[in-house]
């Protein structure tokens, strides 16, 4: 299929990129002005310059394509603390995005939702959350993206169109370009200058996915019929910060006792895997094992990058 990718250039965007040519997919990237290419030109059969907000560009970006990946996030609208700029940026521009694929004739559309859609989680799910749990962020960011999401839903049901969102937890894996944007970068650099690391520093934890799992599932949701009409809930485990920073220190050689691991509650709720293993078949299986491995490679990293 030709594949029309928003957001090539960034962490996710590069992963999904990747996972689509490697499954024989011709991907036509969109990218901004000024972003960096050359980690994504292997991997990329066509390149839009423009803005994911900019409708100018969208027949282009459209142009031959059977499906759409909709990754971009304009980050800097959000912090700008203009709700306006924001709901222009994220919300609006989606949504006529939406439209336009639609009217492109392109009715494969996978969009890259997060599992900041949840935040209160009913007593009723017995702490094993699913695709079915409603919809209640906390933040702006989640509120957009459960927006974005109402009305995806709204176009498979009146359209027809083959519509799927994909909801990552926080994403790990070494970032491409800046590379000391990768979760653990800034603690592995601490240890290595003989800072000791405390909950204080790095606080709490959260549901870790790598990287490469949100690419595969999101290729994967293109594919499969069956994968329309599903919301798919991204989550392999769940790690403390300070544990992580442990993995750092033994792969660095350090004594134990240079982390102070976090001994509060882990998180009650978990997300249920059975949609995501059954439909997609991606199986979310790396748990902490995964993040050790990510910690030696983020190790090597973190040495090359401050010498």
């Amino acid at each position: 299929m030709n594949v029309a990718l928003t957001g090539s250039s960034g962490f996710i965007g590069a992963a999904v990129a990747t996972q689509l040519a490697r499954a024989g997919h011709h991907v036509t990237s969109l990218v901004r002005a000024s972003s960096e290419t050359a980690h994504i030109e292997s991997v990329t059969h066509r390149f839009v310059r423009g803005d994911q907000a900019d409708p100018s560009v969208w027949s282009e970006l459209l142009d031959g394509a059977d499906a759409v990946v909709h990754n971009s996030f304009d980050w800097d609208a959000l912090k700008s603390g203009s709700l306006k700029d924001h709901l222009s940026s994220n919300l609006d521009a989606s949504l006529m995005f939406l439209d336009a694929a639609h009217e492109a004739g392109v009715h494969r559309f996978v969009y890259m939702s997060s599992v900041a859609v949840h935040h209160a989680m009913s007593e009723r799910w017995g702490g094993v959350i699913d695709e079915d749990h409603p919809l209640r962020p906390s933040g702006l960011y989640g509120a957009c993206k459960a927006a974005i999401e109402a009305h995806l839903w709204s176009a498979m049901h009146s359209r027809g169109m083959h519509a799927v969102s994909i909801r990552p937890a926080a994403v790990y894996g070494v970032e491409p370009v800046r590379r000391a944007r990768s979760h653990g970068f800034a603690m592995v650099r601490k240890l290595l200058k003989g800072d000791r690391i405390t909950p204080a520093d790095f606080p709490g934890g959260g549901k870790w996915i790598h990287v490469d799992d949100v690419a595969l599932a999101t290729v994967r949701a293109i594919e499969r019929d069956d994968a329309s009409g599903h919301a798919f809930n991204l989550a392999d485990c769940y790690c403390k910060h300070t544990q992580v920073g442990a993995f750092a220190a033994e792969a660095l050689g350090l004594p134990a006792d240079m982390v102070e691991i976090d001994d509060s509650p882990p998180a009650k709720n978990r997300f249920d895997k059975t949609a995501t293993q059954q439909i997609l078949g991606v199986e979310m299986d790396r748990g902490e094992a995964g993040i050790r491995d990510y910690v030696r490679e983020l190790v090597s990293v973190v040495r090359s990058e401050t010498g």
